[in-house]
Parts: C-alpha cells; structure tokens; sequence
C-alpha cells in the first residue's frame, strides 16, 4: 500500500477528500442532515497499548464516512483527555477548535478488497466491492499524536 500526497483521483470526490476543514461540517451544509454513530470505543484488538475510536457519519440514514481514530492508551489520559468526553459527536469538534492541536499530515490512497480495513467495512454492511478511497491524517496535541482515517464510502458520491 502506497500512500500518496495527493489523491489521483478528479471532480466532486477529489474536493471531498482534500477537504481541509470539518467533513462533518460539509456534509451537514451539503445535504442538512448529519449523525455521528460510535460503532466501536476502546482498547485496539490489534494493538493492546492503543486506544481507537471507530465512527460512521450518516446524512438521511446512509454510511457516506468511516472514521477511525486511534492513539496510545497513556496519551488517552493526559493529551488526549479530551476524547473521553465527544460520546456520539464529531471528532471535528475537537480537532478544529482546540488551538493546541495541529495536523501534521494528509496522505491518500485507495482502500483494497485485501486490506484489513476493507474487509472490516464489509462484515459490517457498508460496502460490497467498491473502490473505496481513503485518507489519513496525523494530528498533534501537546507532543502526542492521534492517527485519522478516513474512508469515503460510496453513499457519499451516490447523492447527486
């Protein structure tokens, strides 16, 4: 898997994901409708030292985001304390507003049938065989950094 500066990819979904600002926000001035569901809060299967938060943001009931944000569980208690507290809203309502946090970096590549995130998506339900893209995001608050990922899920580009 190659990350890439840039997506290679043009119209309505290049502007989505080079979104510099809230995706929460655009969907909800976009299509008036937003819900933030948590479908997973806790410790990583995959790495016990870290913590990951997993959401999908709906607009009129449809998937049109996955986002997983994931950080070391010692960074949940001091840097990252504010998390505890987001329950079912948007991330973005940490991230644009808190003058202490930074985005170090944005990268961009396709999400394929034979990632582990792909495969995820799919036992949930959101997705079949989709190219799906995705993006992700470093994000720093007070030395300790919080991981974004992003994936765009077809309901997205299907609303036009």
């Amino acid at each position: 898997m190659i990350w890439l500066k840039s997506p290679t990819i043009e119209g309505d979904a290049f502007s989505w994901l080079t979104e510099e600002s809230s995706l929460t926000e655009r969907l909800n001035n976009e299509f008036n409708d937003v819900k933030v569901d948590v479908i997973y809060e806790g410790e990583a299967l995959e790495e016990k030292n870290d913590y990951i938060r997993e959401v999908i943001i709906k607009s009129h009931d449809k998937p049109m985001i996955f986002a997983r944000s994931q950080l070391k569980m010692n960074d949940l208690e001091d840097a990252w304390i504010c998390l505890k507290t987001l329950g079912q809203q948007s991330l973005a309502n940490i991230l644009f507003k808190d003058l202490k946090i930074s985005r170090r970096s944005l990268l961009y590549r396709v999400c394929e049938p034979k990632d582990v995130l792909f495969k995820h998506l799919k036992s949930l339900g959101f997705i079949q065989e989709e190219i799906l893209w995705m993006r992700q995001s470093e994000w720093e608050r007070q030395g300790k950094i919080l991981l974004l990922t992003e994936v765009f899920l077809p309901n997205l580009f299907n609303q036009r």
